[in-house]
């Protein structure tokens, strides 16, 4: 099986490790009663009795080390009601299914070594990174071998995606002198820098907090925010608050059909889950979605269809396991889009 990942852009970095946590990395409630459910389903069992030793084997744990302690918590749950091993294992994937975010995982295994926060949930300030990546060239040639949709364009950086800097304990006064300044720089300037956060409304308030200060949004700097399901489809609305040229929306992981008003936004990027217990995604969702960024002229970039791909209510299986090789999809399917402003032409199959 292939294990390639799909970076859609040159490059990453991080001024912020961790975050404040997310519906993909959710707290101790969501946590709880996930489990309570899965039990009340499998066993019969309900009632404050059961909610009561959830709580107690939870304690006060935070999604990182609920992650790390879910035999346990598994097994205590199971020692108080005599649960089968098959039930305790469906707590250990509830909990599993719970912590969808790539980043919380991998910095919940990597907490406290060099580069990492000590704690996912308590992010880690990393100051200088921005200034680092504003001095790297140009892409090379073998950066745009496997994707064509990025030649002809300056070094696109990606903003977080290792944490969100606009976690509240993050000061605007960082954000400014990490972000703003370095992207605003003379080195920064060659670059397209994308900044994603699920915290748009806390962007705008930056925004506006800069706009006060006699400081302007960078025009290479792209506002971005995610959109899972349709219960955050508000964040595009907030996003529109934010003072950028160009605003982008990623619906990944995409976890249902979205409806959205699409109203000031330049760019949409699909993708399905690659998490090993991650939803179906239905391929459909994305097809719909591309038709409705052809009619209003946004640019549409379908990432990958995910670790469980569904098309026309039956399962599909790609050798690619993030279903992410656009080779192995329908021609109709291949469409990696990138906004005019970038300084390229839309890059499609066709």
């Amino acid at each position: 099986m292939k294990k390639t990942k799909i970076q859609w852009t040159h490059s990453t970095v991080n001024p912020v490790m961790g975050c404040d946590g997310c519906e993909l990395w959710p707290g101790q409630a969501q946590v709880v009663a996930g489990i309570q459910d899965e039990i009340e389903l499998a066993s019969g069992l309900s009632g404050e009795p059961l909610r009561s030793v959830i709580r107690r084997a939870v304690d006060d744990r935070r999604m990182s080390d609920i992650y790390g302690d879910r035999e346990s918590v598994a097994n205590e749950i199971g020692a108080a009601f005599n649960l089968s091993d098959p039930i305790r294992q469906r707590v250990v994937d509830v909990v599993r299914q719970k912590a969808k975010c790539y980043a919380g995982l991998l910095g919940t295994f990597r907490a406290g070594h060099k580069g990492y926060a000590d704690k996912f949930e308590s992010p880690k300030l990393y100051p200088g990174r921005l200034a680092e990546a504003a001095d790297w060239g140009p892409p090379a040639k073998k950066e745009i071998v496997d994707k064509p949709w990025l030649a002809g364009l300056p070094r696109l950086i990606f903003i977080s995606d290792m944490g969100d800097a606009l976690s509240k304990s993050i000061s605007f006064e960082y954000l400014n002198r990490e972000i703003i300044e370095n992207v605003n720089s003379p080195s920064g300037r060659r670059h397209i820098w994308l900044w994603l956060s699920k915290r748009p409304a806390r962007m705008a308030e930056f925004g506006a907090w800069l706009t006060d200060h006699g400081i302007e949004w960078p025009d290479n700097l792209v506002a971005m925010t995610t959109v899972t399901e349709q219960r955050f489809a508000q964040r595009a609305k907030e996003l529109r608050n934010v003072p950028s040229k160009l605003k982008g929306l990623s619906l990944e992981p995409l976890l249902g059909p979205p409806k959205l008003d699409l109203t000031e936004i330049d760019w949409v990027i699909v993708g399905g889950g690659s998490d090993v217990l991650a939803d179906p995604f239905h391929v459909e969702w994305a097809l719909d979605l591309q038709l409705q960024c052809k009619r209003e002229g946004i640019a549409f970039f379908l990432k990958q269809v995910g670790k469980h791909p569904f098309h026309q209510g039956m399962p599909i299986v790609f050798e690619n396991q993030h279903g992410g090789d656009w080779n192995e999809w329908p021609e109709e399917w291949r469409v990696r889009e990138l906004p005019e402003a970038f300084g390229n032409r839309l890059r499609t199959t066709t």
